[in-house]
Order: C-alpha cells, then sequence, then structure tokens
C-alpha cells in the first residue's frame, strides 16, 4: 500500500482568484485616490472663487464713485464686473452656487451633486469668460473639465435617469480605504475636515479684501460743475477745466472711488479719503490705455490733490483748493443707476429702459 497526497479541501480558496481579486481592489482604490486627487483640488478652486464672491470681493459693489465712466470707454471686463457688482443678489448667488459644490466635493455621499453643481456654474463662467473677453478662459474651460472628470462614475446613473426607464441602480461610493475598521473612522472625521476645511478657505479669502464701510455724507454723489472761476481755453480739446466728479461712498479700507471728467472729455479715475475739516485727498490717473502693460499703468504717476469742500444752504458744494474754485451741483439723471432702486410694483414711467 502505498502513500498518496490528501486531496485538496473543496472549499480552499484559489490562489489566483485571491490574486485578482486583490489586484482589483489595489487598482479601484488607487482610481478614487485619483478620482479624490481631481474633486479635492476642485473643491479648494470653487469654494474660493465661491467666497470671493460671498464676500462681495472678486467684484464688489456698484458705487456712485464709478458713475462717469460712459459704456464706450469700458472695456468688456469692465462692463461684465459693473453688471455683476450692480447686482449684490446675482453675485451672492453665484457665490453660494460655487461655494457649495466644492463643499459639497469634500463628502463623498454628495460628490456627484457637487460635481453636477460644479460642472454648470463652471459652464456658465467660462460662456461669460468667452463673452466679455476675460482672461481666464483656459482655466474655466479646465475646471469643467475636471468636473466632468469627477462626475463620470455617476454618468450612466444620470443617463438612464434622463433617458432611461427602470429602477436606477445605487451609484458608487469613493471608498479610499478599503479596510472598513478605519473606514468607520475616516466616515466620521470626514466630514469635520471638510467643514474645517470650508472655513479656512472661506476666511483666507475674505482676508484678501481690506474691510468695507459706507459714508454716504458729503461729497459722496454725482456732482456737475455749476460754476468755475476759471476761464475756458480758446480751443475745447485743451479746456482742462473740469467738468464733473462723482465721489464713492463704498470705503475699502480707508479709500474710494472718484473720478473726475474735464472739459475737454478726458477721464480721470483713482480713489480719495476724507482727512478731516472738509477736505478731501484725491489720487487720480488717466484710464487704462488697450495694449498698455498692467506694470507701466500702475507705474504710471498718480496725481495727487487736496481740496476743500463745504456745503451750501441750497444743496450745492463749494470746492476750492489746487487752482479750483467751483459750485458743484448734485447730478440727478447721472446717479440714476444707484439711486433708482428695486420695486415690487409697476411704476409710472415703466418700462424704464434708457
Amino acid at each position: 500500500m502505498t502513500d498518496s497526497a490528501p486531496p485538496p479541501a473543496p472549499d480552499a480558496p484559489d490562489s489566483y482568484a485571491v490574486e485578482k481579486r486583490i489586484g482589483r481592489l489595489v487598482a479601484v482604490t488607487l482610481a478614487w485616490w485619483a478620482h479624490g486627487g481631481v474633486r479635492f483640488f476642485l473643491a479648494l478652486v470653487l469654494m474660493y472663487y465661491g467666497a470671493t464672491k460671498l464676500v462681495f470681493g472678486q467684484f464688489g459693489l456698484a458705487d456712485a464713485g464709478d458713475a462717469l465712466i460712459s459704456q464706450g470707454e469700458m472695456s468688456p471686463m469692465g462692463l461684465l464686473w459693473r453688471m455683476v457688482a450692480f447686482s449684490p443678489l446675482f453675485q451672492f448667488l453665484a457665490g453660494l452656487a460655487e461655494f457649495g459644490a466644492g463643499l459639497a466635493l469634500l463628502w463623498r455621499r454628495s460628490v456627484p451633486l457637487g460635481a453636477a453643481i460644479g460642472a454648470a456654474s463652471m459652464a456658465f463662467v467660462l460662456v461669460l469668460n468667452i463673452g466679455y473677453d476675460v482672461m481666464v478662459k483656459i482655466p474655466s474651460l479646465l475646471y469643467l473639465i475636471l468636473s466632468i472628470i469627477v462626475l463620470i462614475p455617476w454618468i450612466p446613473r444620470l443617463a438612464r435617469a434622463v433617458l432611461g426607464r427602470g429602477e436606477i441602480p445605487r451609484g458608487p461610493l469613493p471608498t479610499l480605504i478599503p479596510w472598513r475598521p478605519l473606514a468607520r473612522f475616516t466616515n466620521v472625521l470626514g466630514p469635520i475636515a471638510a467643514l474645517a476645511i470650508a472655513v479656512l478657505v472661506g476666511w483666507s479669502a475674505s482676508q484678501l479684501y481690506p474691510p468695507r464701510s459706507i459714508d454716504a455724507s458729503t461729497p459722496a454723489g454725482v456732482w456737475e460743475v455749476q460754476q468755475d472761476t476759471a476761464e475756458p481755453a480758446a480751443q475745447l480739446s485743451e479746456d482742462d477745466r473740469w467738468s464733473a466728479l462723482a465721489f464713492g461712498s463704498t470705503i475699502n479700507g480707508e479709500d474710494a472711488q472718484v473720478q473726475l471728467r474735464l472739459a475737454n472729455g478726458e477721464l480721470l479715475t483713482g480713489t480719495y479719503q476724507r482727512t478731516g475739516g472738509g477736505s478731501v485727498a484725491l489720487e487720480l490717473h488717466p484710464l487704462r490705455e488697450e495694449g498698455q502693460a498692467i506694470d507701466d499703468y500702475l507705474d504710471q504717476e498718480t496725481q495727487s490733490l487736496t481740496v476743500s469742500i463745504e456745503e451750501q444752504a441750497d444743496g450745492t458744494l463749494h470746492l476750492t483748493g489746487e487752482g479750483q474754485d467751483l459750485v458743484l451741483a448734485p447730478d440727478e439723471s447721472g446717479s440714476t443707476l444707484y439711486d433708482r432702486g428695486f420695486s415690487w410694483g409697476i411704476r409710472p414711467d415703466d418700462p424704464f429702459n434708457r
């Protein structure tokens, strides 16, 4: 009788199947890590841009200190910036969509929602950047592509929900750590970390902009020169008398916007500060010329002026200093954009489209 090897146990695992299963687990885990890296980067970008809009920093707020520039003098990008700045509601909702999408990307159960909102937001931003010739067309296109990449695991379910019939299967769940005991810990830590990141990004974005306050006291508003002691030049093109001024009421840090229109049509823009005693200090420079490099524009000398402004009983202003002796009257028509306000009902002059 010869010895023979015992037959293998019927339920012994097949080594090849085990290796295949482990290999697939490793591949899927690495894919989720790559996916997680993309969505983490995208989340930071969306939350940053969203936060800058939520604090009204990226576009600012429409202010009377920008009232004298004409539509033909604006660049397409300047037109877009003023359009968004005019509507805090539009700017806030755009920021809320971007910030909310970024926050949703940080929690694995809401990733598809964040990616879908992010893709829609970036598609809209791309259209605006193209339509108004904003220089960040390529970055916005990249963020749109990244949003679609993040959404790829859920696209079959979305397609079936929109185009198909029958029951929609359960969607995939990003799994960075397949070991369940540790995954239970990260499932709790993940949302907490996401909220901490959101707070940090929001705080960092808000610190980029100086504190803002409103001072609507004199000389805030749009003013036209009613009287001038200076004699006009022989030629209008050489007449550098002051024609109109616009002082903003929104103070960023210590400065507010100001614009000065000369009689020859030239527009000077810049900032002003109330220096006390009825005096204001102006920092003025010409509009940036088309084709002028940003460094050259920023390096040009500004015109520094200090004038005294005294409010008269009839509502006009007496401005003196720097060779000027003017009487300024409120320009009611020039401030319509900032004074008209909002109304739910129809007004007697509606439609007021001018």
